[in-house]
């Protein structure tokens, strides 16, 4: 009798692993279901937003190396070894912070996105996470890679590009202080882009530097200074050239002639104590520097650029330094990539932002005290086919692998993303 029940209790059990062990395959083929779904909407999302937007000549993304770089934990004003021209600032010495960053790029999909119910735009939350950066400066820039225009009927996306000036807008609220606006992109709009922007900005924010972009002879013959903290600070814009057409007032966009920059030069350093030049050059998804923004960045350290920033690739490209002709050593940041667009790969997210310290010293020479690339990275997140997208651009430091669990863009990770930062810089 008691082998009886114990082959009963037996069999009892048995039954009872055989139902656990059909739930756990049913169980597991609905995850496999369930994650191929997954797989297959995002992969139908990515193609519909892929023909909404075109890129602007992508570059492929390099293959990650195993290591990744550690980010630091804090923003630092460490001097860069390669700027040798460097002193320490004195307790009386007059200092003034600067960043930059790249190309804010609007695309269609970001001014959609930016649509609210009653057909305004709101673009505040695309910089909230840099406008706690740019609270740390006494001067924020950021290059405006598309032209503004003011009726809503020229809005239009690449390859010849009308953004709304609610971007500016936001900007401003963020707290940028200098807007760049000679890109190729800049006359999209012919004569109509120029002169709205120009309106847009004066009419709205008298106090924000406009450069490389002008209405009147005169206005382009005058060189912009600000100044801050007791230091003069001379800022020019250029472009390497413009998309389709030129205007016939020349004057209307700076642009790359020897002469001109010279001239340009030799005024600032008449009326400042210090030259910065942001310049759009080079080539597009490449980063390193080509032999032309090389002998552009010899040539205006010789005529007297203590500072060059430059933008246009759409990728990062590293922080060196030219010897002018002087002897003094000028920083050139040759490409800070993209603060914000849509474009489709992950090389494309990588950005750049210049951190500079300035100190002018009681004897009256200006110094470069501090230099920094530091990485950003454009968040794209995906809302849903009628929800568009949120962009979060942010320092690379803040992002965290559940945000690149959500980057709409591929190979996005924070380890692979350290790892191109490493590539591209050394």
């Amino acid at each position: 009798m008691a082998r009886g029940r114990r082959s009963s209790r037996g069999a009892g059990l048995g039954a009872v692993l055989i139902v656990l062990l059909l739930a756990a395959v049913i169980a597991g083929g609905f995850a496999v279901w369930r994650a191929a779904k997954r797989q297959s909407d995002a992969a139908a999302a990515r193609q519909q937003a892929a023909q909404q937007q075109p890129s602007t000549e992508p570059a492929p993304a390099p293959e990650p190396e195993p290591a990744a770089p550690q980010p630091d934990e804090s923003l630092s004003r460490a001097v860069d070894p390669d700027v040798s021209a460097l002193v320490e600032p004195g307790p009386e010495d007059n200092t003034v912070t600067l960043m930059a960053l790249g190309d804010n790029l609007i695309h269609n999909t970001i001014y959609w996105s930016a649509e609210q119910p009653d057909g305004s735009y709101d673009f505040t939350p695309v910089y909230e996470e840099i406008a706690k950066v740019a609270a740390e400066y006494d001067l924020a820039c950021i290059n405006q890679e598309t032209i503004y225009v003011s009726d809503p009927a020229m809005y239009s996306n690449y390859p010849d590009f009308g953004t709304p000036t609610q971007v500016g807008d936001a900007l401003a609220g963020a707290g940028f202080d200098v807007v760049t606006h000679a890109t190729n992109h800049c006359y999209d709009k012919l004569d109509t882009g120029i002169v709205d922007t120009l309106g847009f900005w004066r009419e709205n924010y008298p106090d924000m530097a406009v450069l490389g972009i002008h209405d009147s002879q005169e206005a382009a013959d005058t060189i912009r200074v600000v100044e801050k903290n007791g230091l003069r600070l001379a800022l020019l814009n250029y472009t390497y050239g413009l998309n389709y057409s030129a205007p016939a007032n020349k004057y209307m966009v700076d642009t790359l002639i020897r002469d001109a920059v010279r001239a340009d030069l030799e005024q600032a350093e008449a009326q400042a104590d210090f030259t910065a030049v942001f310049v759009h050059w080079g080539e597009e998804g490449q980063t390193r520097p080509t032999q032309s923004q090389r002998d552009w960045a010899q040539f205006m350290a010789d005529n007297g650029a203590d500072l060059i920033i430059g933008s246009h690739p759409h990728v990062l490209q590293p922080l060196e330094t030219v010897t002018a002709s002087s002897g003094r050593e000028v920083p050139v940041f040759y490409s800070l990539g993209n603060f914000v667009s849509h474009q489709l790969t992950a090389i494309e997210m990588l950005g750049g932002m210049a951190s500079v310290e300035l100190t002018k010293t009681g004897e009256g020479v200006v110094a470069v005290t501090a230099c920094e690339l530091v990485p950003t990275i454009n968040v794209i997140i995906y809302r849903g086919y009628s929800g568009g997208f949120d962009y979060r651009p942010m320092l690379l430091r803040n992002y965290t692998e559940e945000l690149a669990r959500q980057h709409w863009i591929e190979g996005t990770g924070a380890e692979q993303m350290w790892n191109l930062w490493g590539e591209i810089t050394g």
